[in-house]
């Protein structure tokens, strides 16, 4: 295979791969902000609504909170990212 041909398809690929991670990140930050609008919590000090976050790496989107009591308001019913998961589920099947 010519280098030319090698080229153009790692630039492809390479173009696939920015493409993914970029809408993986849209739905990371549309996450976090459903959280945050959505969370049926009393924000006391605002920690744990600031705590939560979205990341973007190896195209894999992670979802979750930095606060290390946002468990356990999640385990007494509360919505702390609960929103967020949600609406990427919906997303993802709507895509099939």
């Amino acid at each position: 295979m010519s280098d030319v041909i090698k080229d153009e398809i790692d630039a492809f690929f390479a173009q696939g791969e920015r493409e993914v991670d970029e809408f993986l990140d849209r739905l990371g930050k549309t996450a976090v902000e459903l959280d945050k609008a959505n969370g049926n919590y009393r924000n006391r000090t605002g920690n744990l609504r600031r705590s939560n976050y979205s990341n973007v790496h190896d195209h894999t989107l992670t979802l979750g909170n930095k606060a290390e009591y946002a468990s356990d308001v999640s385990s007494r019913g509360y919505d702390v990212i609960d929103s967020g998961i949600q609406y990427i589920k919906k997303e993802i099947e709507d895509m099939r």
